[in-house]
């Protein structure tokens, strides 16, 4: 199974003799500053209880006096800017770090690929060259274009694949190949790229390893997964870890040029692309301890734009919220790829599940998990000339199924959420071994409630309209929000289809409810009056519950609100059948002229892409299905099209086929 699960570990920045100097003198300054105030303060106030005062930091004249508790834990962060309580010393940073590294040390942060506006068409985004047709990007929102392994502009292919960019003619003309930065002390591995005219965008993840060496060989080795320092006898392997959006000009295709390169501290989540903007996200943890120095707590940036490249993130630039305990730093940066404006971020301590864009906002989310429950934090970003700004934060019951659970429309973001709250039970017996007298309380399991909701937030993300408890111990597993209609699937045994109106915010009322056998994992809209639902067929296993068969593709009719019906349904493949199109539509293919549709498919030891001809009269037709025997080299791993010609992308190989007839035209083996 493909899911890209990104690596989480910790970043030490280790800086240049230059950098520790200049952030000495700086706290040198500091302290300064600090012995002059309390003199002044001492002439100028009769009595001062300094005992009730640990500490007492300034940045500048307008920053007020920070007050902890007897446990150093934030009371409040005194420095405000867009509304949002942001850092106002070091001493309050390494504060929050050491308490959120003592709650959280045992949890290990993962974080999903995971991204998202409201209407949409079955197409992914408008065509400007009307010359050309050709396959673009399945998006979620029509004009925000989301990054994938593979795109074209109508006359040329981009791919990466082994760890390499391909550059290919539409005839399967290989003309140049984007090498990675891959030696021992450098390395850098793309992810996804876009394609902008004659820019093109790569973002992956860039590391840069150093060594030190040490004397006492008895050092702690620390586990990788907690920190990027790896003890090999005496040597320490020091890794720098960078999202990195690198911008080619590939106006002469054959000699691609790398003109800007912008980096953000940690790990590459996700990103977006609205007109010429690049938008991303990283991720960076921090385990901290007393003797980390500055510079080796705070992030970084990097744009080789500026005369110096890297720039560290000042403490008061991050805003935190006290009720969210992590030891990660969210950094979100967003750049124009045409003008020499540098980077603008903004950074935050929060981890990353979804993210949802259209063209003025961006939405980040975070699974919290409180008593038990469920919850989803959820922040939001303005985009704009300004670059971006953090607006506000909120809150949802429950945890999204992934970046479709999320939709803004008129200013307002509906949201759907599985709730889900585990009650342990337990069984207490005294012991009677007599070398063992002590109660023993035993784990007998859990009682879990499960329901699903509904709610619509407004711009400054406060809920004003809701629907509980749908579907009682059912989970979601597709939404698709088309302008004032939601779309909800959630299954247990059938699958219910809800049908929501939302016209009025403050109170969505659901209209229809179709009960199928099966469920659908991906809503598509066909038009305006249809929705495709791809998915599984299930039946009852031996135990009593639950699996999947085949899986199916559905046509809905929504005309009548109130009355959704299925047309027509096709299965596909065989029982234990597998498709990444479950996790990622990315991998949908759509062809709207030919009113075709695909997607790899994975079963019985083989490996195909299945086209298949849609006919509202007639119902679904299998158009065509291209299989090999199973080999990750040559596993079909995306489906294109330019003009009349049809494209099979694998790891190691790319063939091209007449999308009239489906013989196979040409062939270029990658390596």
């Amino acid at each position: 199974m493909n899911k890209d699960y990104y690596k989480k570990a910790l970043d030490q920045i280790h800086a240049s003799d230059e950098l520790k100097n200049s952030t000495l003198e700086e706290i040198r300054k500091r302290k300064n500053r600090k012995y002059n105030f309390y003199r002044y303060a001492t002439i100028l106030v009769v009595a001062i209880i300094i005992c009730t005062v640990y500490f007492i930091n300034f940045r500048n004249p307008d920053i007020q006096k920070i007050a902890k508790n007897s446990n150093e834990e934030i009371k409040e962060v005194e420095k405000i800017e867009n509304d949002l309580p942001r850092f106002a010393s070091m001493e309050e940073l390494r504060n929050v770090l050491e308490n959120n590294n003592s709650n959280s040390r045992q949890a290990k942060s993962m974080n999903q690929e995971i991204l998202d506006d409201t209407v949409i068409t079955s197409e992914t985004q408008e065509q400007t060259d009307t010359s050309s047709d050709y396959s673009m990007t399945n998006v979620q929102v029509d004009g925000v274009d989301e990054a994938d392994i593979v795109k074209t502009d109508g006359e040329f292919i981009y791919y990466i694949s082994n760890q390499k960019i391909y550059i290919l003619s539409k005839n399967l003309e290989l003309i140049s190949t984007i090498d990675n930065i891959n030696n021992e002390k450098e390395n850098f591995i793309p992810k996804e790229l876009y394609i902008n005219n004659d820019k093109l965008i790569i973002l992956g993840n860039y590391s840069k390893f150093s060594t030190n060496n040490i004397s006492n060989k008895n050092t702690e080795i620390i586990d990788i997964d907690e920190s990027q320092e790896i003890l090999t006898d005496d040597v320490i392997i020091n890794s720098e870890n960078f999202a990195k959006a690198m911008v080619y000009d590939i106006n002469k295709k054959d000699s691609p040029k790398l003109i800007r390169e912008v980096g953000l501290d940690g790990f590459y989540i996700n990103s977006r692309m609205i007109n010429d903007n690049i938008y991303f996200v990283s991720s960076k943890n921090i385990l901290y301890n007393n003797n980390l120095k500055d510079e080796e707590i705070l992030p970084y940036t990097e744009d080789s734009i500026r005369d110096e490249n890297k720039k560290m993130i000042s403490y008061s630039d991050i805003a935190y919220f006290k009720d969210v305990n992590t030891y990660n730093y969210m950094i979100v940066g967003g750049f124009n790829i045409n003008n020499s404006e540098e980077v603008q971020t903004e950074t935050f301590f929060g981890a990353s599940d979804n993210i949802y864009a259209n063209k003025e906002n961006l939405y980040i989310t975070e699974l919290k998990i409180e008593n038990n429950t469920d919850k989803t934090i959820i922040y939001k970003f303005k985009l704009g000339e300004d670059g971006i700004i953090l607006e506000c934060k909120g809150e949802v019951e429950g945890y999204l199924n992934n970046q479709f659970s999320m939709d803004e429309y008129e200013g307002n973001l509906r949201v759907a959420t599985t709730i889900s709250k585990n009650e342990i039970y337990y069984d207490s017996t005294d012991s009677t071994d007599s070398t063992d007298s002590t109660d023993t309380t035993i784990v007998m399991g859990t009682n879990q409630d499960v329901s699903n909701k509904l709610t619509i937030l407004d711009d400054n993300l406060k809920e004003i309209g809701k629907i509980e408890n749908m579907a009682q111990d059912e989970k979601i597993y597709a939404v698709r929000f088309i302008g004032k209609i939601g779309y909800i699937v959630t299954f247990k045994q059938t699958d219910p289809l809800f049908v929501i109106d939302l016209s009025d915010p403050t109170n969505p009322i659901i209209k229809g409810e179709l009960k199928i056998p099966g469920y659908s994992s991906y809503l598509h809209p066909y038009d305006d009056t249809h929705i495709i639902g791809i998915g599984y067929n299930t039946k009852e296993n031996s135990s009593g519950g639950i699996v999947n068969t085949n899986m199916k593709i559905s046509m809905f009719d929504i005309s009548d609100l109130e009355n959704p019906r299925e047309m027509y349904t096709m299965d596909i493949g065989e029982e234990y059948v597998y498709s990444e199109l479950e996790y990622n539509h990315k991998a949908l293919f759509i062809n709207k002229d030919k009113n075709l549709i695909g997607f790899p498919l994975t079963y019985n030891g083989k490996n195909s892409f299945i086209l298949i001809k849609i006919n509202l009269e007639n119902g679904f037709e299998k158009y065509n299905e291209i299989t090999k025997e199973l080999n990750y080299k040559t596993n079909i791993n995306r489906g294109i099209y330019i003009n009349s010609v049809f494209y099979t992308l694998a790891e190691n190989e790319i063939i091209s086929y007449d999308l009239n007839t489906m013989k196979e035209q040409n062939k270029l083996e990658l390596n």
